[in-house]
């Protein structure tokens, strides 16, 4: 079950990150756009440090209701059954923030750009990004035409065009994201066993199942906080 969920947590976020970046960056201009996006990834710090709290919290609620003795002394009795609840309400309340996101979400104007270029709708893009930046603009309907029909400007996904322009580019970003992918998940994988080497908490089979999940997130939340 918990495979499963994890499944398609992961598959969200990856299909977020993205999304919010493009938006950002169609939203934004030029002078700005570095900023905007370094912001959207910069809430994953804070997303870390939230469930942190709440894993923290949950954990000690259940740790100081459900005593259990340490892995070495009973090894079936250290995990309590009702310690099964605990990573279930974690992925409970990180829905609230994605359920709220897909709200906002529905109800945020499309991006100029795309609203411009692929719907080839000047005055409808005009009129969502007066209401974003609340200011009066005036659609260039002959402008975005003239854009648009320019044989340079029309090319596929999967164009030797596209490759041309933009494949070095997206090799680079793919390469590189896929790297960092390795490392940050990796540590979150082996991130139990980096604390007990460095000496951060104790041996896993001096604590029971709520302690253990207790130290980590206490331990992760301090990271995040400092970093």
């Amino acid at each position: 079950t918990l495979c499963f969920f994890r499944f398609w947590l992961g598959f969200g976020i990856g299909g977020d990150y993205p999304l919010s970046a493009t938006i950002m960056s169609e939203y934004a201009n030029k002078k700005t756009r570095g900023a905007f996006i370094a912001a959207v990834f910069a809430m994953q710090g804070f997303g870390i440090l939230g469930g942190g709290l709440v894993a923290i919290i949950v954990s000690a609620a259940f740790k100081s209701k459900y005593d259990a003795p340490a892995y070495e002394i009973d090894p079936n009795g250290s995990t309590v059954p009702q310690a099964d609840f605990v990573w279930r309400i974690i992925l409970m309340f990180g829905a609230l923030p994605a359920a709220l996101t897909y709200y906002w979400r529905m109800k945020m104007p499309e991006t100029a750009r795309y609203t411009a270029l692929v719907a080839k709708n000047a005055k409808q893009a005009a009129s969502d990004m007066s209401k974003v930046l609340q200011v009066e603009l005036e659609a260039e309907q002959e402008k975005v035409e003239q854009f648009v029909e320019k044989d340079s400007n029309s090319f596929g996904l999967f164009s030797k065009e596209f490759a041309r322009r933009h494949g070095l580019h997206l090799l680079g970003t793919t390469t590189t994201w896929f790297l960092l992918d390795i490392a940050f998940y990796s540590q979150n994988l082996f991130q139990k066993d980096i604390f007990t080497g460095i000496g951060w908490i104790p041996a896993a089979k001096t604590m029971n199942a709520l302690e253990e999940v207790y130290r980590i997130a206490r331990t992760q939340t301090l990271i995040a906080l400092c970093s």
